[in-house]
C-alpha cells in the first residue's frame, strides 16, 4: 500500500517578536546613556563663593584637580610637568579652545599654582575656575 506524502513545509523564523526586542533594547540604551555625566571618577568638593557668576557660553575642557594632587585634563590623567605643552598644542590645533579649572577644596595649593603656570605658559591669562555659588548669610549681593 503506498501513502502519499504530506509536503512539509520549511521551517520560519518568524522575525517580528526579534524586532520587538530589538527596539525595547534600543530604546533602554537610549535611555541609559542620556544620563550619563561628562566628569571623570574623581571626587571634587568645589570651594563656595559668594560673587560666583555662570557663563552662558560653550563649555570648556576642565582641568580637574583632586585632594591627592592628581591633575586631570577632561578624563585622562595629565603630569603637571607636561600640562603647559598639552594646552599649548590644543590651542594651537584649535584658537577657540576654552578651558577651566575645577580643583577640589583638600588639594594643595602647590598644585593648583602649578596648574595655573602651565595655562599662564599655553598663553592662558585668565582661567576661570568652578565654585558653588551660595549666598553668604546677611549678604545682599548678585
Amino acid at each position: 500500500m503506498q501513502f502519499t506524502r504530506k509536503r512539509r513545509r520549511p521551517p520560519m523564523i518568524n522575525i517580528i517578536p526579534l524586532i520587538d526586542v530589538l527596539v525595547v533594547l534600543l530604546i533602554f540604551y537610549i535611555a541609559t546613556t542620556v544620563f550619563k555625566t561628562a566628569q571623570p571618577i574623581v571626587k571634587i568638593t568645589v570651594p563656595e563663593s559668594t560673587q560666583a557668576k555662570t557663563t552662558p557660553d560653550t563649555p570648556p575642557t576642565i582641568i580637574f584637580v583632586d585632594a591627592e594632587s592628581k591633575i586631570y585634563l577632561g578624563d585622562e590623567p595629565v603630569e603637571a610637568d607636561k600640562l603647559g605643552e598639552l594646552l599649548k598644542s590644543k590651542i594651537a590645533a584649535d584658537p577657540g579652545f576654552k578651558v577651566a579649572m575645577k580643583a577640589d577644596t583638600k588639594a594643595p595649593f602647590g598644585v593648583i599654582t602649578k596648574v595655573l603656570d602651565a595655562a599662564h605658559f599655553a598663553g592662558i591669562t585668565n582661567l576661570d575656575t568652578f565654585m558653588d555659588a551660595t549666598k553668604a548669610a546677611g549678604a545682599s549681593g548678585p
